[in-house]
């Protein structure tokens, strides 16, 4: 099976567990929304982007740097996720401390393990793991709906028990992965070249904390603002749209992997192409939700304003993963800034006013401005642009 078919099985499965959080009420379900975008932005915001920063090491270099530092950044970036979770929690003013912060450890320990395993080239054992993790928290959800447990708290804990499982998962593929190799010459690296490693994560992160800051923090000020209720119809709708995004997230994990990315053509026109029927799948897939759910009804909207912005999001990852490859740190942190510095100010103006609509126009030119700033750096960048849209 193609990554790309096992990543959209993946997220099928989890969009598939968004729908079955349809049957909660829309404050119970705004709950568990803001435990789940606490702990994803703090993962975010805290794991330090690790992951990218791993995958996009050129060879040799786990093996130059050497376990002991390997875990020292993993131990860091998993207490400052768990950090970054509570404060964000209590920002939200909605969710439970301990589900954001637990999850949001668990997240950090999956997403950079598992880009070890990625550099080697496995993605179909990762994706199948995201794939199984789905199916469990599905059927975790199923579960409770039949035994009439319809509690966002309770609904949170199951999906904090999967995070640990798919993070334990992982690493066990990973140890493997290390007995298989044998014993490791010792580390090459010096205080220099360790001291590298956290510039070159520090030029990394901070674009990548813009950009996730671009993403994810409406739905806080959404639940700080408007309330619970509101950000269960409203994150519904993101949920249903980031599943077009599949295919530009595989490409870029690609492009990243790829120690000679930086030369192949632009694929994101085919990106964008593939997201189109796919988004407006998702629309009318809300449509027949809200039909079905009539406390969601207007999730067809919302995500009928999100549908420019998610496909300028699926463009604005390749061209962002071509961009890191041929111009650096520098030249992506440069984009993400510029982006949030329209995004944040605009999420305060128009959410407090215009609530989940104002919140999906603000996202959606956010996500335009960082597609058109990255595709604009990009064509600065060498080499030139043959074959590229």
């Amino acid at each position: 099976m193609a990554p790309e078919r096992l990543y959209l099985a993946a997220l099928g499965l989890t969009g598939l567990a968004a729908v079955v959080s349809v049957t909660l009420p829309p404050a119970e379900r705004g709950e568990l929304s803001a435990n789940m975008v606490s702990a994803t932005l703090g993962a975010a915001i805290g794991g330090l982007s690790l992951d990218t920063f791993l995958i996009s090491r050129p060879a040799g270099w786990v093996v130059s740097r050497g376990r002991t530092w390997l875990l020292a950044i993993l131990g860091a970036s998993v207490l400052l996720s768990a950090v970054a979770a509570g404060l964000l929690t209590a920002v939200a003013g909605v969710g439970s401390y301990l589900i954001g912060v637990g999850s949001a450890a668990g997240l950090t320990v999956f997403n950079t393990v598992s880009s070890i395993a990625l550099r080697q080239k496995n993605f179909l054992v990762v994706y199948a793991m995201r794939a199984a993790s789905g199916a469990v928290l599905v059927g975790g959800y199923v579960a409770l709906y039949f035994a009439g447990r319809l509690d966002g708290g309770l609904w949170s804990e199951v999906w904090l028990v999967v995070q640990w499982i798919s993070a334990l998962a992982v690493c066990g593929l990973v140890l493997r992965m290390v007995r298989r190799a044998g014993s490791l010459p010792a580390p090459m690296a010096t205080g220099p070249d360790y001291r590298a490693d956290l510039t070159a994560v520090g030029n990394l992160h901070l674009g990548i904390f813009a950009q996730m800051m671009t993403l994810r923090f409406n739905q806080i000020l959404v639940a700080r603002f408007v309330g619970a209720g509101p950000l269960g119809v409203y994150s519904l709708a993101v949920a249903a749209l980031e599943f077009a995004q599949a295919g530009a997230v595989v490409r870029a994990q690609r492009i990243l992997a790829d120690r000679d990315g930086a030369n192949g053509p632009d694929p994101t026109r085919s990106v964008v192409t593939a997201a189109l029927p796919i988004a407006l799948a998702a629309v009318g897939g809300l449509a027949v939700l809200g039909f079905l759910q009539p406390e969601y009804r207007h999730a067809w909207l919302l995500g009928l304003v999100l549908l420019p912005g998610s496909l300028a999001t699926a463009a604005g990852k390749s061209w962002s993963a071509l961009l890191l490859k041929r111009r650096g740190e520098k030249a992506t942190t440069v984009v993400a800034l510029v982006t949030v510095a329209v995004a944040i100010p605009a999420y305060f103006a128009i959410i407090p006013w215009a609530g989940v609509i104002g919140a999906a126009l603000a996202s959606t030119l956010a996500y335009a401005v960082h597609a058109f700033a990255s595709r604009a750096s990009l064509r600065r960048a060498q080499p030139p642009s043959s074959g590229t849209v």
